[in-house]
């Protein structure tokens, strides 16, 4: 690729959008144009020119000015970004193939992701050494080893799954050489901004620690205080043309005789949603429910309705909580020293049926059901079961998963869900804010 401007511009777009900035076609022409009108030999007109134009809120500003630290570096910097770049693709090789030869059956490899073998390659020796053990003592005889390979697998990834939750849970889990960088500047600003306060908007919200929670809430008031200015924009009066209202057109002109020179239209305004909102609370996703719960009840002046259930074995309505005027910190402090299932285990299916039971006045077709759960349920079947009969009876269902997309694959509770449910990646505030502009501003 030559080194112009429009390129040039073009890389630095797609860098920010690695980084989690959503940057629209439009916004990009406006910020060639807007450099177009500034001397691009002074380093902070350039700056200027282009976070005025696409940077859109405060907490994309760090993401923003990291990015143009690594893209618009000396030659210096930027020779030393392609050295440690370098090795680190070497060494995530190196730390593959060693996997890779650990990860055997039979003398086959195991069909498993790289990011996986990964992070087995950061695993403490007696960690690495239970799995090869494992894999070693596994034996039966030629004709079934096909068939016994994929359980093989199977085990070791979830093995894998678990090591990579606890460390997270920990916050000890190790930063992987090259990890989803596809150049040496994307990697030197994604690296800056894990060292950085304002990276909490993209920080998996279950690795959050509690000196942070303070700034979280911050970020959720002012997420939450801007989309609903934007969403009661929306619901003042749709500038779409739906169709002629004849009798205020020919009355507004009377003026010319009759003859309608001024057409005039019906508007219709957007209806606001209905929220019901069902929040995983067992051991795992208890700090993801509180979040998203936050970033709701920030919404609740301009949405018409939002009811609140949080479930692990059973369901538990917790919309009173809510309507009391004090500190969000103090409302959930009592919900969690009151409820009787925070931290349990998760029977979904138990859930929704109790659900359906016990509040059926509240699954109407206007209400869109939020579900905020990784998926991970007993009795999947009659998870599904009740998911269906739910579906029949509400307008939609979003289904905000905290699990990354890449572990999708390996859950058949994802499969089976999805068919039901408009399914959402949602393990940071980005993810959160994202869905939700998406859902009800779009």
């Amino acid at each position: 690729m030559q080194n112009y401007l429009e390129n040039n511009l073009a890389r630095f777009v797609h860098i920010l959008r690695h980084l989690g900035v959503t940057v629209s076609t439009g916004e990009t022409i406006t910020a060639l144009k807007a450099l177009r009108l500034v001397d691009i030999m002074q380093r902070e007109q350039v700056r200027c020119a282009l976070q005025a134009t696409l940077v859109k809120n405060h907490e994309e500003a760090p993401v923003f000015l990291r990015a143009f630290d690594s893209f618009f570096a000396v030659p210096e910097v930027r020779r030393q970004q392609q050295e440690e770049w370098q090795e680190s693709k070497d060494e995530r090789v190196q730390l593959i193939a060693e996997a890779e030869q650990d990860l055997t059956y039979l003398g086959e490899q195991l069909e498993i992701s790289e990011e996986e073998k990964l992070l087995y390659s950061q695993l403490a020796e007696e960690e690495k050494k239970k799995i090869k053990n494992y894999l070693d003592a596994s034996f039966l005889p030629e004709d079934r080893h096909h068939a016994f390979k994929p359980m093989l697998e199977f085990q070791v990834r979830g093995s894998l799954r678990y090591w990579r939750q606890r460390l997270a849970e920990e916050g000890e889990l190790p930063l992987i050489p090259g990890d989803g960088a596809d150049d040496e500047i994307l990697a030197a600003a994604g690296q800056e901004l894990g060292n950085n306060d304002g990276s909490l908007l993209y920080e998996d919200m279950k690795r959050i620690g509690d000196s942070d929670l303070p700034r979280v809430t911050s970020i959720l008031k002012k997420l939450s205080r801007k989309m609903a200015t934007k969403i009661s924009r929306r619901y003042r009066m749709s500038k779409k043309v739906v169709k002629i209202d004849l009798r205020h057109s020919i009355k507004s002109n009377i003026r010319y005789g009759g003859i309608i020179f001024n057409l005039k239209y019906r508007q219709k305004r957007v209806q606001k949603p209905s929220i019901l909102l069902v929040c995983d609370v067992s051991g795992s996703m208890a700090r993801y429910a509180a979040f998203v719960i936050q970033f709701i009840y920030g919404l609740s002046a301009v949405i018409r309705h939002i009811e609140s259930f949080i479930f692990s074995e059973e369901l538990e309505p917790v919309t009173p909580y809510f309507k009391r005027i004090r500190p969000f910190e103090a409302t959930m402090a009592e919900l969690i020293g009151k409820s009787r299932i925070w931290g349990k285990g998760t029977n979904l299916g138990a859930s929704l049926n109790s659900l359906q039971s016990r509040f059926p006045l509240s699954l109407t077709p206007h209400t869109v059901i939020i579900v905020v759960s990784d998926t991970k349920t007993l009795e999947l079947e009659r998870a599904e079961r009740e998911l269906t009969a739910i579906k029949r009876s509400v307008k939609e269902i979003l289904w905000l998963n905290t699990l990354p997309h890449d572990e999708w694959k390996d859950l058949r509770s994802v499969g089976m869900f999805k068919q039901y449910a408009r399914m959402y990646e949602c393990y940071t505030l980005a993810h959160l804010e994202k869905v939700l502009r998406r859902q009800f501003l779009n």
